[in-house]
């Protein structure tokens, strides 16, 4: 008799287990699933944006205003996300978000007219950018932050997946949807299922809701504060300018591999970068464990250099392009991957949400916005009789983006950055 009362407490300890286990397995898969969504819906029309906007003869100031949309709306993070620590569930703020991008990038799809454009991509931005740091927020409330990178890999299959909409416009209609407006529409559709999809998240509720709110909170400032320790600050900068570099690659390649190199299937092209990505976010829980977050990320701003010396040489040597793509994977997953944990790590309970909003203000805001102007005039600079030298522009950045990672690995001394994943 004793012994079939254990029989009994083991299986139904073996049951609750079980249980659990299910739940958190359903749990995983709504965040892999978010991730997947959400960045799909911005790979499918972003990456041939630049190409788009050339087609239908935009000015250059024009192109680069509009492309900085994207930086401007990573200014409104923090705010957003003061709303997601304080006021509403962070699930909500992403459906809402959602669908204010669906609505307006279908209309930036719809019109020709290149002030139109501008507002609603400015718009549909605004509501976008902050999705980034919901999502990561919602993500590492409901997982160990340290095994983030296995769930922020499905955004970068939803990346790679955006090439879909591209091949099967080519394969069943003998179209090419890059360079036009189909793209946009494409985007407003995937944006319309995320924002559905958002609602069957896990409650994700405002960790400091009923708490005195000051002026200073209100408009998501609070966070700014994080900045009196002084290696935050210095990490800060070095991705500030880490993202200033990285907008010649990010705005202005595709534009590169349609005028200097002649490529007609950019966002199919540009997609490989993101296979190469998943690989490297799938192992980036070792580099964090063996060589530490400082480590990690010097290797992502090495990365950076390397992709803009392949791009000095791929003129002269055919088929060099790919490499400068395929260092996507370490760029991305070993610094911004590898940042957003050490800003979950230097973050205070209740401002979760805040201090992600914060790195993709100062990286993606400030940092793009300046560097999509900057680097748009360093291209128009290089330009002999109407025709780009690409060679001379991608050797400045090379050199810049050589110095900034000597810089980050000489000065950023945190020893929370030092360690392995907990």
């Amino acid at each position: 008799m004793f012994h079939a009362l254990i029989l009994s407490v083991s299986s139904l300890k073996n049951a609750t287990s079980l249980k659990q286990n299910m739940k958190k397995t359903i749990t995983y898969t709504k965040l892999c699933t978010m991730m997947f969504l959400q960045f799909m819906l911005f790979a499918v029309f972003f990456q041939q944006l630049a190409a788009y906007l050339e087609n239908i003869k935009v000015s250059a100031f024009m192109t680069a205003t509009i492309m900085a949309t994207l930086a401007w709306g990573s200014l409104l993070s923090p705010i957003v996300g003061m709303v997601a620590d304080r006021l509403m569930s962070g699930e909500k703020v992403l459906a809402l978000l959602n669908v204010t991008v669906a609505v307006f990038l279908f209309l930036a799809g719809w019109t020709d007219n290149h002030v139109a454009i501008f507002v609603c991509l400015f718009v549909a931005m605004c509501a976008y950018m902050p999705t980034w740091s919901i999502t990561s927020a919602i993500a590492m409330a409901h997982a160990n932050p340290d095994n983030f990178p296995f769930i922020r890999v499905f955004g970068t299959i939803g990346w790679v997946c955006a090439a879909v909409f591209a091949i099967g416009g080519k394969f069943y209609f003998d179209i090419s949807i890059d360079g036009t407006n189909i793209p946009l529409y494409c985007g407003a559709g995937v944006s319309a299922v995320a924002a559905v999809f958002a609602l069957a998240l896990p409650s994700t509720p405002p960790p400091a809701k009923g708490k005195p709110m000051s002026i200073i909170d209100a408009l998501g400032l609070r966070a700014f504060g994080m900045l009196k320790d002084r290696n935050l600050a210095i990490f800060m900068c070095c991705t500030c300018l880490r993202t200033f570099l990285f907008a010649m690659y990010y705005l202005y390649f595709s534009q590169f591999l349609k005028n200097g190199l002649k490529i007609d299937a950019i966002t199919a092209t540009i997609s490989v970068g993101q296979v190469v990505e998943i690989a490297c976010l799938l192992i980036l829980p070792f580099f964090v464990k063996y060589l530490g977050l400082k480590y990690t990320m010097f290797i992502g701003l090495l990365a950076l250099a390397v992709r803009y010396l392949f791009c000095m040489f791929s003129l002269e040597v055919p088929g060099l392009y790919w490499g400068a793509i395929a260092m996507q994977g370490l760029i991305f997953g070993c610094f911004i991957v590898g940042a957003q944990i050490y800003m979950r790590r230097k973050a205070p309970k209740d401002m979760i949400s805040q201090a992600q909003g914060l790195f993709f203000c100062l990286t993606e805001g400030f940092g793009l916005l300046i560097g999509a102007y900057a680097m748009k005039a360093l291209i128009s600079y290089f330009v002999v009789d109407g025709v780009v030298d690409w060679k001379t522009a991608f050797t400045v950045v090379t050199a810049a983006s050589v110095a900034l990672a000597i810089g980050f690995l000489v000065f950023f001394k945190d020893k929370l950055a030092e360690k392995g994943a907990e």
